[in-house]
């Protein structure tokens, strides 16, 4: 009886202990089936759970700084499956050594060895594989860009000329924002009070422009407050770049009185590189005053004047029948220049007009003729066409991998 009794709880001892073990493993089975779930499929390719995390640790690791590091990481992933699937439709491939010299160049970036780079990733959980397919994704890019569309880019002299503006040239941290233009006027006070509490409170980038959308003067409200293009962070006044340069996507600046209204912006992404002197950045630009504000009549001038007027030498039919004093041209250096210009001035290229602020009961308008920086050794010209060259290509592939998204088969589970 004695031993029938000890061999019982043995017995029932192996049982629980049995069971436990087959329920950690199914735990585990059901984490890994998790882990490796489809998330997206693009074309046929698959992008899992794992690939998604481990890329969004990738860009954390890198300090991306996304407003929302899961769309990031989606929208990064895609992109390389694109990349993967038209090289793969046209036979290019990259060799092992290549996507080796590839590692140890985007190491290099950071002034790491790719072996000291792979062990950093690995301390932040980031596969080494991870690193290896989103190399090979860029390098597989690289070649399909190289082999099909610079026989598509040409680079004029007006190209070069506009290229010596300094955002073409040193431009080494830019920004891309969204705007919120509000009146002052005293009538709107109230309400004007309840959408600044709105927009403080917006908590993503879609908030900010659905706000934007709906209640923003600024022409750029139909794009939900987005401006397209990025920002020289040192094209802006001083009390908007400083806030900036040490600011993080997704941080909304504001409120700001520029130009006869309350303005916010928010940052939607930064791209650190390195700074330019502002004592020695130029502005040239004309100002043209025109009365009765925001009228319907002004903003039809204005649509006329961006249709129709290309260069600083067009604005002068638009001041006809107003006093001598409506149109100036003013030439000086960034820092003197009154902040509710500067900031217009800012996400200016040449030729470019902006209509967004007012003065005295008068529409602003300012169109930027050129941005320069004083050079002791100025960039030859072929250089500079090499510059202009790379540039225009990249926006070319960019647009190029755009279409391809646009055409691929994409499914989200």
């Amino acid at each position: 009886m004695f031993q029938m009794a000890v061999f019982s709880r043995i017995g029932l001892g192996l049982c629980l202990a049995l069971g436990v073990a087959m329920a950690s493993l199914a735990a585990a089975q059901v984490q890994a089936q998790g882990m490796f779930s489809q998330v997206r499929k693009v074309n046929d390719r698959v992008i899992s759970a794992y690939d998604l995390d481990q890329r969004m640790r990738f860009l954390e690791a890198l300090n991306a700084g996304a407003a929302d590091m899961r769309r990031e990481a989606l929208e990064r992933l895609t992109e390389e499956a694109v990349q993967r699937d038209y090289a793969s439709r046209r036979n290019v491939r990259v060799s092992r050594d290549e996507i080796s010299d590839g590692i140890a160049e985007f190491a290099s970036r950071a002034d790491l060895t790719g072996d000291e780079l792979i062990e950093a990733l690995g301390e932040m959980s980031v596969d080494r594989e991870t690193l290896v397919q989103f190399v090979e994704a860029g390098l597989l890019w690289r070649k399909l860009v190289g082999a099909e569309l610079p026989a598509l880019v040409a680079v004029s002299d007006s190209d070069l000329a506009r290229a010596r503006d300094t955002a073409a040239i040193l431009g080494r941290q830019r920004v891309l924002l969204s705007e919120i233009f509000l009146p002052m006027d005293p009538e709107f006070a109230e309400a004007v009070q309840e959408i600044m509490g709105m927009i403080e409170s917006a908590r993503s980038v879609e908030e900010f422009s659905s706000i934007a959308r709906e209640f923003s003067l600024a022409g750029s409200r139909d794009q939900g407050g987005r401006l397209p293009d990025w920002v020289p962070v040192e094209n802006l006044p001083g009390q908007i770049s400083g806030q900036i340069s040490t600011g993080r996507a997704g941080q909304i600046i504001g409120p700001l009185e520029l130009g006869g209204a309350i303005a916010y912006f928010q940052i939607r992404a930064l791209d650190s590189q390195r700074e330019i002197p502002a004592d020695r950045l130029t502005l040239t630009y004309q100002r043209l005053l025109l009365p009765g504000g925001r009228s319907e009549e002004n903003m039809a001038r204005v649509a006329e004047m961006r249709a129709r007027v290309t260069s600083c030498d067009g604005l002068g039919p638009f001041a006809r029948g107003l006093p001598e004093e409506a149109l100036v041209e003013r030439e000086a250096l960034m820092g003197s220049i009154p902040q509710s210009d500067a900031v217009e001035l800012a996400r200016l290229d040449r030729g470019e007009i902006s209509a967004n602020t007012t003065e005295g009961g008068n529409l602003v308008v300012l169109m930027l003729c050129a941005r320069e920086l004083a050079f002791d050794d100025p960039t030859p010209d072929e250089t500079l066409r090499n510059m202009v060259f790379e540039q225009r290509l990249g926006a070319m592939a960019d647009l190029r991998l755009q279409e391809l998204i646009a055409d691929a088969d994409i499914v989200d589970f």
